[in-house]
């Protein structure tokens, strides 16, 4: 049996039967774009010392530089769907929750 990760779980289904492995050489992330921006767009570089896998459910999944994310996705774009995304993107708006109403003591 393969050694599993210690303290790590599965984001799937919660098992705790996880092990490190690598990608290999085409560790790349392709942001969904539209057709045109997909030809002339660039792939982000998937940082390869954090590949993992789930032994339960076949969960794969990894680490990138949300830096690298940030800016492919602002000169490159995403598909038409995702213009909320881009919006925080842009810094045009940031994710906050509702206010919440607390009853005054």
């Amino acid at each position: 049996m393969e050694k599993t990760v210690r303290g790590m779980y599965c984001l799937r289904c919660s098992s705790k039967q996880v092990v490190r492995g690598s990608l290999g050489e085409s560790a790349r992330f392709y942001p969904l774009r539209g057709l045109i921006k997909s030809i002339f767009g660039k792939p982000v570089f998937i940082n390869e010392e954090f590949s993992h896998a789930c032994l339960d459910c076949g969960l794969v999944w990894n680490e990138l530089d949300t830096a690298s994310l940030r800016k492919n996705i602002r000169t490159y774009g995403l598909a038409p769907h995702s213009t909320g995304v881009m919006r925080v993107v842009r810094g045009e708006s940031h994710f906050s929750p509702p206010p919440v109403d607390l009853p005054l003591q």
